[in-house]
C-alpha cells in the first residue's frame, strides 16, 4: 500500500469515525429530550404533589403546587417566563425534608395577571401573605430562582418574622440596575423588543416574535437558528398550548424557547425592562435588612465578544452579596442559569443543607 493510500485510508476512517460519533450525539440527544419537561412534573405528581389555587385578595389569584406534608415548610418561586411545573426535577428529593409550596408568580401559569402588582414589593408581600396562610403561621424557608430570587430576598428583608431561611438562585442583583441593564443578557436578547411587541398586532405570539429576534442568532449563525426559527413558530401555530420540541436538538438548546413559551404575561417583562418593576426596592438594602440563613447560588459567569454579561451577575457582584449578607454561604455551580433545572442533585443538597442551620 502506497504512502498516499495509507493517508486515503486514515482520513476516511477518521470521517467515518466523527460521522458515527455526531450520530451517536444526536441519537441520544433525541432519547433525552422526549419529555424532558413534563416527566420530571409527572414524577411529582406521583409523590402526592397536588395543583390548587387560592383566592389571596380581592383581584389576585395564586396558582401553586404543593407536596406532601409533615416537613420544614419551603416556598419556591420561579424566574420570569416560568411557571411552578420548572422545578419538576427537584420537587421529589426536595420533598424528603420539606414541606413545598411551589407557585405561579403573578403574571405567570394559571396565577392573575395584573399588571399593577408587576413590581416586586407587591409580589413579596403578596408572597409572605400566602406562605403565612398555606404553611398555618409556621416560619418557611423561601427559595427563588433569577427574578424569583430577587422577589424571596425582599421577602425575606420585609418579613423577618416569617421567613426562617432564604436560597437566592442565581439572581440578578446590581446587574438589573439601570446603568447596566443594556449590556446583560436579559435585556439584548428579549427585553430590548418586547415594547415592539406590545405596540403591534400583526404577531399575537410572543415566541414566534421573539425567535427571530433573539441574540441567539449571533451565536448559532443566521442558518441554524432560521431553521431552529421555522421549527419553533410552525409548532406554535398549530398548538400554541404546546412546549416546542426539536428533539435531536438536546435538553439545553431547547431550553432556550421553551423558557419563552410558558404561560405568561409579556407586561411583565416590560416592567423589567422600564424599571417599574424595581420601584422602591434598594437592592443593597435589601440584602442588608435580611436576618436569616442565606444561601446564594452562582452559576457560571459568561460575556461575549463585545463585553455583555450572559449571565444574571457577574463574579463581582456575587462577592458584593456575600459581603453584604450578614450570614450567608455561596454555592458556586458550574451550570446555566437554571441550576436547579440543569442540575437538580447540586440545587436540592444546597436547599436540603440548608435546614442544618435554620
Amino acid at each position: 500500500m502506497t504512502t498516499l493510500q495509507i493517508v486515503i485510508l486514515n482520513v476516511g476512517i477518521a470521517a467515518v469515525g466523527i460521522i458515527v460519533s455526531q450520530a451517536i450525539r444526536v441519537l441520544v440527544a433525541t432519547v433525552r429530550t422526549k419529555n424532558y419537561f413534563w416527566g420530571p412534573v409527572d414524577k411529582a405528581r406521583d409523590i402526592g404533589f397536588v395543583e390548587k389555587q387560592i383566592e389571596l385578595r380581592p383581584g389576585l389569584r395564586i396558582n401553586y403546587a404543593e407536596g406532601p406534608v409533615g416537613g420544614i415548610p419551603l416556598l419556591l418561586v420561579h424566574g420570569q417566563g416560568m411557571t411552578w411545573e420548572d422545578y419538576g426535577p427537584v420537587l421529589p428529593k426536595l420533598a424528603s425534608t420539606y414541606h413545598v409550596i411551589a407557585v405561579d408568580c403573578h403574571g405567570h401559569g394559571k396565577s392573575s395577571w395584573n399588571p399593577e402588582d408587576y413590581n416586586v414589593n407587591t409580589m413579596a408581600n403578596d408572597l409572605a401573605d400566602l406562605g403565612r396562610i398555606l404553611f398555618n403561621e409556621m416560619r418557611f424557608v423561601a427559595s427563588g430562582h433569577s427574578s424569583g430570587g430577587l422577589i424571596v430576598a425582599r421577602l425575606a428583608a420585609l418579613h423577618a418574622d416569617a421567613v426562617s431561611g432564604l436560597v437566592i438562585e442565581d439572581a440578578p442583583f446590581f446587574s438589573t440596575e439601570p446603568h447596566r441593564a443594556a449590556r446583560t443578557y436579559a435585556y439584548i436578547d428579549s427585553f430590548n423588543f418586547v415594547d415592539d411587541f406590545l405596540a403591534q398586532d400583526a404577531e399575537p405570539d410572543w415566541v414566534c416574535f421573539y425567535m427571530p429576534r433573539s441574540y441567539w442568532k449571533r451565536m448559532f449563525g443566521e442558518a441554524l437558528w432560521g431553521y431552529f426559527t421555522r421549527e419553533v413558530v410552525s409548532q406554535r401555530h398549530a398548538d400554541p398550548g404546546r412546549l416546542p420540541l426539536i428533539r435531536w436538538a438536546g435538553i439545553s438548546i431547547n431550553r432556550i424557547w421553551e423558557s419563552v413559551s410558558h404561560p405568561y404575561d409579556v407586561r411583565f417583562s416590560k416592567a423589567f425592562s422600564d424599571f417599574s418593576w424595581f420601584d422602591r426596592f434598594d437592592q443593597s438594602q435589601t440584602l442588608r435588612d435580611i436576618e436569616c440563613p442565606t444561601t446564594f447560588i452562582k452559576a457560571t459567569t459568561r460575556y461575549d465578544k463585545r463585553g455583555n454579561l450572559l449571565a444574571a451577575l457577574s463574579e463581582e457582584d456575587c462577592e458584593r452579596i456575600g459581603s453584604i449578607l450578614s450570614d450567608n454561604e455561596t454555592v458556586h455551580v458550574r451550570s446555566s442559569h437554571d441550576v436547579h433545572f440543569a442540575h437538580p442533585r447540586r440545587f436540592a443538597s444546597a436547599v436540603i443543607k440548608l435546614a442544618e442551620r435554620i
